[in-house]
């Protein structure tokens, strides 16, 4: 339910000033006159604030048929509670849930005849006769859809939105946000979150936490980019990612049926975010915002934090936009960029994309972006803080790379990842490993008979091409089961060589190297 701070007529008022529209369908002075006589009868706040729900989604419900209250007849108000069932998070069309909302109407429409807006108060009651008898719910089965009895009733139903509407989203996620931080602050997760907080303050000795305005919208910005952005080093998926699959499929150990029932829909949405940079082309009527992202040139409509008086000249914004491209996590950023700057620092993220498509030539900006969001942070406010870097003029050879086929049986790709994980490297890194391994043993004539020694040539390999660690040669051999050093390097030369490995070599570069190269 709503949040009880908040006055169930500050909610009203709200919902009619975002589109005044809505009056069409049900006038303003008729809700808050309906809610107050409820109030007058004696009903708690709670309960309010439940018929205000029901009243948003009868609104829902006749915007998206484009019909009017006094012309639904009792078929209707069934179509009604179907697609309330389909296209709103909340709602469960139960016999519980249904009988409440058929109440809630019942009154409404018997409040509107009192006041002759319409001429027929019954059509609420004649809908329950048919639904709910013997105590069960009939015609609607849980899901919206309709039992196979009715099953043509599907034919005439009004068409489902492209998204859920989430009634109550700021509280959900609210309560949300809350659970995933006592999840993931268990002593399970102590490697990612210092490894996450390195790379969100460490790396540009937290320039962006000073930007903030307090501690607290600090660590709110720093778990938006953790839970949204961060891939975990075990698993090299998004935390929120992770969060749903242990917690929201019935196959997992982990697995909360109560939980899930409650939060799957939104988790859902939330794990479809991505991180965008965009600008703002002008105003809607209804106080959304015209946008137009920075990078692919991608046009889309966002409900944003702003007000409409802010000076918007030269502002780029970073945010994650979900929910059908039509909203935004509360943690947007509005950062000011001159138009040169912005002129090269597209330039330059448009140079460290091509340096990735080299790895992953199907990647468009936001695969890259998804891949590298630490790297669009970073020099989005590097640039918005006048910093001057140097272009990014990088060259290579391996233009047209094919990446060979993986043989995850393979003897050497096997020490890899037990010289590397014990270490606590990125899944993401042991892949870029074992990649190089595999590309070099497609050239590598010879039987292996070591494969310890040849793991530790190519781990050392990718560290030098990356330089991101701080791993001295004594520490990479020791890492790697203690393989002698000058046998470890004579492997990594051998195989350096044959592949034709150059620093930063874009096959084998990680997100940290690449943000390295932007720096240097």
């Amino acid at each position: 339910m709503n949040n009880e701070k908040d006055n169930v007529y500050d909610l009203v008022e709200d919902f009619y000033a975002h589109d005044e529209g809505w009056n069409t369908l049900l006038r303003q002075e008729y809700a808050e006159g309906f809610l107050r006589m409820e109030a007058w009868k004696g009903k708690k706040n709670s309960e309010l604030y439940r018929s205000w729900d029901n009243l948003t989604m009868l609104c829902l419900y006749l915007g998206s048929a484009e019909t009017f209250l006094g012309d639904m007849n009792a078929d209707d108000f069934i179509d009604c509670i179907a697609w309330c069932g389909r296209n709103i998070s909340e709602f469960t069309p139960d016999y519980k849930n249904t009988q409440d909302f058929l109440e809630t109407c019942d009154g409404l429409f018997k409040y509107l005849k009192g006041k002759n807006a319409i001429s027929n108060d019954t059509v609420p009651g004649t809908a329950a006769e048919i639904l709910l008898q013997e105590g069960k719910m009939n015609i609607i089965l849980l899901d919206g859809s309709f039992d196979e009895a009715n099953a043509e009733r599907a034919w005439n139903a009004t068409p489902d939105i492209p998204a859920k509407i989430f009634l109550n989203i700021g509280e959900r996620l609210q309560e949300l946000l809350e659970v995933l931080h006592r999840f993931f602050e268990r002593e399970y997760f102590r490697l990612d979150l210092d490894r996450a907080a390195f790379l969100y303050y460490g790396i540009l000795m937290g320039y962006e936490d000073e930007k903030k305005d307090s501690i607290e919208e600090t660590s709110e910005c720093f778990w938006d980019y953790f839970l949204f952005d961060y891939h975990l080093l075990r698993s090299d998926k998004r935390p929120l990612e992770f969060f749903y699959e242990r917690i929201c499929l019935p196959e997992s150990d982990d697995y909360d049926e109560e939980f899930a029932k409650r939060n799957r829909d939104v988790l859902e949405e939330l794990c479809k975010a991505r991180l965008a940079i965009f600008k703002i082309d002008s105003y809607t009527d209804d106080g959304a915002f015209y946008c137009t992202d920075w990078l692919s040139g991608e046009k889309y409509t966002l409900s944003l934090p702003l007000e409409e008086s802010e000076d918007l000249n030269d502002a780029i914004l970073l945010g994650h936009i979900f929910y059908n491209e039509s909203m935004i996590m509360n943690y947007v950023s509005c950062l000011k960029i001159g138009k040169v700057a912005q002129k090269r620092l597209f330039n330059t993220l448009k140079s460290c994309k091509e340096w990735y498509n080299i790895q992953d030539p199907a990647a468009d900006w936001e695969a890259f972006i998804a891949r590298n969001p630490m790297l669009l942070r970073h020099m989005v406010f590097l640039y918005s803080a006048f910093v001057n870097l140097n272009n990014f003029n990088y060259e290579t050879e391996h233009k047209n790379y094919l990446p060979t086929e993986i043989d995850y049986k393979d003897r050497v790709i096997l020490r890899i990842r037990q010289m590397m994980e014990p270490y606590h490297f990125a899944e993401r890194d042991i892949k870029l490993v074992i990649q190089l391994w595999s590309d070099f043993k497609v050239k590598f004539c010879r039987e292996v008979r070591m494969p310890d020694i040849w793991a530790a040539g190519a781990i050392f390999d990718f560290i030098k091409t990356n330089g991101v660690y701080n791993y001295d040669d004594e520490k990479i051999a020791e890492l790697c089961h203690n393989v002698p050093l000058d046998v470890m390097r004579r492997m990594a030369k051998e195989i350096w060589v044959t592949l034709g490995i150059e620093k930063h070599d874009p096959r084998y570069i990680n997100e940290e190297g690449i943000l390295l190269m932007a720096l240097s």
